[in-house]
């Protein structure tokens, strides 16, 4: 959380956003609500129908937690929790 406030929350050029792929749209954002993320959280259904340019789905995600660096047009740019922040934090 520190490295987030400290660096990526005031970066203007990174959007952190934690998509939530079990239970309902309302479960998740209550535990994010819980755990005091200041960051989006969304259900990954609702949000890959109804608000995103990106589908998710094509990520293939293989288990959770996972770090992706997407860039703004989709394409992946770093993977993994060490990459993504390394890369995200590089001015």
């Amino acid at each position: 959380m520190v490295k987030y406030n400290d660096k990526i929350a005031k970066n203007d050029k990174v959007e952190f956003i934690m998509v939530s792929a079990d239970g309902s749209k309302e479960e998740a954002l209550t535990w994010a609500k819980k755990e005091n993320f200041p960051w989006p959280h969304v259900q990954m259904e609702s949000y890959v129908e109804k608000e995103s340019k990106l589908d998710f789905k094509k990520f293939e995600v293989r288990g959770f937690p996972t770090y992706l660096l997407i860039d703004a047009k989709g394409k992946v740019v770093a993977e993994g929790k060490e990459e993504v922040f390394k890369k995200a934090l590089a001015k």
